[in-house]
């Protein structure tokens, strides 16, 4: 038997921060997918190079009662999402392994379920959510349903280097600065629709967290975006990458070839747009 499953990443944060003692994120998905495939055999042999997907199957087969199975399932992840930039990408591996799995032993989708075993994992991005979501992405504990994914164009801006999501939530960091203030106008950009208010929210957040996680390039962008009629910035808290929002084709496409112009060193520079709705 063969079951395969396709996934979106995000790209960065909406916002994320301290809020009543909690560390939480909102992030929109985007049109770059990871594609998972899970096949029956004897010798699974492409899984051993995929430590956290291949943690995530045992422990969803055990908590089915279904851990027998293990050993003769393989895992096969083919991915267009950066890795280790704060993308989502290990998310969406997961997401993309669970729902392979519940199509396998025909079980019924489960969030709890879905919320607990990714967090178990590894810190969880809030695209694992049907809409848009505060989530305590370390411990699962909270999340907040806002309303429906907003739809964007976002001009991303992809640093060199890579960060492991593990890895870089133990080190000794500044403390996430606490975002409580803007909560409220995150509520009405979601409820409105107002792309304007989301991204003061996006380029608050990110502002404020530079000492946490600093962006040498920064400066830069928030030029680009000034010079080209950007919304504002968002990033990635615990990557290496920047965009800039944008409402629609015809500003992204100005802002791009303005980009391109400015041979920025060290910088990949790509498009992406945000999904109203995740469908697997």
């Amino acid at each position: 038997m063969e079951v395969t499953a396709a996934y979106p990443g995000s790209f960065g944060e909406i916002v994320q921060g301290k809020m009543e003692n909690r560390d939480i994120l909102l992030s929109c998905p985007v049109d770059v997918y990871t594609e998972v495939k899970l096949t029956e055999c004897h010798n699974p042999v492409r899984r051993a190079n995929l430590k956290k997907s291949s943690n995530f199957l045992f422990n969803i087969l055990k908590s089915w009662g279904y851990e027998k199975y293990y050993k003769n399932i393989d895992i096969e992840i083919n991915s267009q999402i950066p890795q280790g930039k704060g993308l989502a990408s290990s998310t969406a591996d997961l997401c993309g392994v669970y729902y392979c799995l519940i199509d396998m032993f025909n079980r019924k989708f489960n969030e709890l379920e879905l919320v607990r075993n990714c967090v178990n994992i590894e810190p969880t991005d809030s695209i694992i959510f049907k809409k848009m979501t505060l989530f305590d992405y370390k411990n699962g504990k909270y999340s907040c349903t806002l309303g429906d994914y907003l739809s964007y164009d976002v001009l991303a801006f992809e640093g060199y280097g890579a960060v492991d999501t593990v890895e870089f939530n133990h080190r000794d960091l500044p403390e996430l600065s606490d975002v409580t203030a803007l909560i409220p106008v995150l509520k009405e950009a979601v409820e409105e629709k107002n792309l304007e208010k989301l991204a003061y929210v996006s380029t608050e957040s990110i502002i404020k967290n530079q000492g946490r996680l600093y962006y040498e390039f920064l400066d830069r962008i928030i030029d680009i975006k000034k010079r080209t009629s950007g919304l504002g910035i968002m990033g990635a808290h615990s990557g290496n990458a920047l965009g800039i929002i944008y409402k629609g084709r015809e500003e992204i496409d100005f802002a791009e070839r303005i980009s391109q112009k400015l041979n920025l060193k060290n910088i990949k520079l790509y498009k992406v747009k945000t999904l109203k709705k995740i469908s697997t």
